[in-house]
């Protein structure tokens, strides 16, 4: 899904204006709840892996179990190695739609072009939370929610990453005007954006 958003607000946003109309607007916003998803996700990892770390040393006694209705439920070796594989990365959902854009940047041969569409998404939300253009608070949150995706997006996908100077997003700036905003869980904005940039810290 990641990369069929992308391509559309890409190659084939109206305007050539990402962030100019309603439906680039709802595909930003799509992304953008992807991205909270994740976030959401990994913000419960902790309580996720201690279950499924507990359910793993007491698998050998259920799949021991002389009822087959318990049995059954057990979830195969290699299925069950895989997910403690996901688990063992900090931000291991964030890092699936991380590495599902950046594959997407390389695939489409222009990586500049992934990277202006970020940037300039990045500046519609910031300039909308700036200006106070957002209609309501739930509106100012999605902005905010939309500035924070493009710059974990753009960190990983520039080799320079969101801080280098020659980056499309003012990320010091964008720090400053989410520093008083929260995302998940109460979590503070900027706490959110430095977890899981690669370069922001």
């Amino acid at each position: 899904m990641i990369p069929d958003v992308l391509d559309e607000l890409c190659n084939h946003a109206i305007d050539g204006d990402p962030g100019r109309n309603d439906k680039n607007r709802g595909l930003a916003r799509l992304l953008a709840d992807i991205m909270q998803n994740a976030f959401a996700f990994d913000a419960l990892k902790a309580t996720i892996q201690n279950d499924f770390s507990y359910y793993r040393r007491t698998l050998s006694r259920i799949a021991k179990s002389q009822s087959a209705e318990i049995s059954g439920y057990t979830i195969p070796h290699d299925v069950s190695n895989q997910m403690s594989l996901f688990y063992a990365y900090y931000n291991p959902m964030v890092k699936t739609v991380v590495d599902s854009a950046t594959q997407f940047a390389k695939d489409s041969g222009n990586e500049q072009a992934v990277l202006d569409c970020l940037s300039a998404l990045a500046t519609g939300s910031f300039n909308a939370v700036k200006q106070g253009r957002a209609d309501s608070p739930k509106s100012e949150r999605m902005c905010v929610l939309v500035l924070v995706t493009c710059c974990v997006l753009y960190d990983w996908i520039s080799p320079q990453g969101v801080s280098n100077a020659q980056s499309g997003i003012d990320a010091k700036a964008a720090l400053d005007l989410i520093s008083e905003r929260t995302l998940v869980d109460s979590t503070p904005a900027d706490k959110v954006l430095r977890a899981n940039c690669r370069t922001l810290r």
